[in-house]
C-alpha cells in the first residue's frame, strides 16, 4: 500500500451546478482541501430541445476558466473533468466539451448513465456507514441514477432522464403549476418510474444530490453546511408538507423562502415530486443523506491508490 500522498482534483459537469473537490490521500486517509458546488445552469433547455444552449455555454466556460485557477493554484498531480446527464442528452455537446478540453488543458471524460451509476455505487458501497441499505439515488438536474444492491457484488443500475432540471422544463415549466399539469408532470414520473422493479417489502436507501441539501436548509430555515448532512434522514412525511408549501408559489416566492439556496429556487419543487415518487415506487421506509457523491466515486476509481478509510474535511 502506497503511503506516498496523492493530490488530486475531480470536476463533476452537472446539469445544473460544477461540483470541485480538491484533496490530499495519504494512506487510507482523505484530506478535503476544498470541496463546493458551484450554479451553472448547462443544462438549461436540453430536455426540451436537445441542445446546448448559447448562453448556457457562455455561463459554463466563464466558471470553467475561474475553476481551472483555483485548480492551478492547489497544484494537483491528476485532474479529473467529467460530464453527465445534461451532456449526455445534447446533441451539440462540443460546443461546450471542446473549449472546456482547452482551458482545462486535458478532455473531459463522459460518463454514460451506467457508468456514472457505477462510480455513484462505488462511493456509496465503500464510503456509507454500515449497515448499508439496499438503494442509492442521485439525483441531479439531468437525470436520477437508481442503483440496486440487492447483489452487491452486481448491483443493478439504472439511469432515467428525471434530473431536477430536465423534470422543469419537460414538465413543470410553469410555477406555480396548473392542477392539469401538476396531475400530468406526477403520472408521466410515476410512469417512467415503472422501470424500477418494485420491491416485496420495504427497503432503505442513501440519497446523494444538491436535493438534499435544499431539503434540510427548507426544513430549519436557514442555510445549513452540506458537509454536515451525512446520515440527515429524509421523512416523506416532511417532504409531502415542503411540496405543499411549495406547490402554490412562483419562483421569486420559493426563492424568498428562509434558507432556500439561491441555486435551488426553480428546481426545488420537481425534485422534490421526483424523490417522492422514488420513495413510493421502491417502498423506501428510510432515507438518509449521503454526502459521498459521484465525485468521491470518480475518486476512488481514478486516483486512489489504496482505500479511503477515513475522510476529514
Amino acid at each position: 500500500m502506497s503511503s506516498v500522498p496523492i493530490r488530486g482534483a475531480v470536476l463533476d459537469l452537472g446539469s445544473n451546478t460544477f461540483k470541485l473537490l480538491l484533496a490530499e490521500q495519504a494512506g487510507g486517509v482523505l484530506r478535503i482541501t476544498h470541496e463546493k458546488a458551484y450554479p451553472v445552469r448547462l443544462g438549461e433547455g436540453v430536455a426540451v430541445t436537445g441542445r446546448l444552449q448559447s448562453t448556457a455555454v457562455r455561463r459554463a466556460l466563464k466558471m470553467l476558466f475561474f475553476l481551472q485557477k483555483i485548480i492551478s493554484s492547489f497544484g494537483p498531480s491528476k485532474v479529473v473533468a467529467v460530464g453527465t446527464g445534461a451532456l449526455r442528452r445534447a446533441r451539440n455537446r462540443k460546443t461546450f466539451l471542446q473549449p472546456a478540453a482547452k482551458i482545462l488543458r486535458q478532455p473531459v471524460v463522459m460518463l454514460s448513465g451506467l457508468e456514472e451509476g457505477r462510480l455513484i455505487a462505488l462511493a456509496a458501497r465503500s464510503l456509507s456507514r454500515p449497515p448499508r441499505p439496499r438503494y442509492h439515488l442521485d439525483l441531479g438536474g439531468g437525470s436520477l441514477e437508481v442503483i440496486d444492491s440487492q447483489n452487491p457484488k452486481k448491483p443493478k443500475i439504472q439511469s432515467l432522464d428525471l434530473g431536477c432540471v430536465a423534470v422543469r422544463d419537460t414538465l413543470l415549466s410553469r410555477q406555480p403549476p396548473s392542477p392539469d399539469e401538476w396531475m400530468r408532470a406526477r403520472g408521466k414520473i410515476e410512469s417512467a418510474l415503472r422501470k424500477l422493479p418494485r420491491p416485496n417489502r420495504s427497503a432503505q436507501a442513501t440519497f446523494t444530490g444538491g436535493t438534499g441539501h435544499a431539503y434540510a436548509c427548507l426544513l430549519r430555515k436557514k442555510n445549513v453546511k452540506a458537509r454536515r448532512l451525512e446520515n440527515l434522514p429524509i421523512r416523506r412525511a416532511e417532504l409531502i408538507r415542503l411540496i405543499l408549501q411549495l406547490l402554490p408559489l412562483s419562483p421569486k416566492k420559493i426563492a424568498r423562502l428562509p434558507g432556500m439556496p439561491e441555486d435551488r429556487a426553480t428546481v426545488a419543487l420537481p425534485a422534490f415530486l421526483v424523490l417522492d415518487e422514488a420513495i413510493q415506487r421502491l417502498r423506501l421506509s428510510k432515507i438518509r443523506i449521503s454526502t459521498h457523491g459521484l465525485r468521491y466515486g470518480i475518486w476512488l476509481a481514478y486516483l486512489a491508490k489504496a482505500p479511503v478509510r477515513t475522510i476529514v474535511r
